[in-house]
């Protein structure tokens, strides 16, 4: 038995980066398949909602296939979430007492 090729795998974030970009970097990775696994594949960035990336990747020539089962649960968003308050609470609180 012969054994399978291993092929490379990337990955990419999108935060504060716009889809041009991402599709750039994509196409100069000779990225041919790029695979979603947001569980909620919804974005309130221009062009990185399920729909809108999978019409880019299309036309860039790069398959799109979202796997939502691999994406973070609920819960783990919830508590990324609640960390992220924690967080902006005590960097204000600090403020707070250096502006005394």
């Amino acid at each position: 038995m012969m054994a399978a090729k291993a092929l490379p795998l990337f990955t990419i974030g999108y935060e504060q980066v716009k889809p041009a970009a991402v599709l750039r970097e994509l196409k100069s990775a000779k990225v041919d398949l790029l695979v979603d696994t947001r569980a909620v594949a919804a974005s309130r960035r221009p062009g990185f909602s399920k729909r809108q990336l999978a019409a880019a990747l299309d036309e860039a020539g790069i398959d799109y296939l979202h796997l939502q089962k691999l994406g973070t649960p609920v819960e783990g968003r919830q508590y990324r979430r609640t960390l992220a308050h924690l967080r902006q609470a005590r960097q204000d609180a600090r403020g707070a007492s250096r502006a005394w």
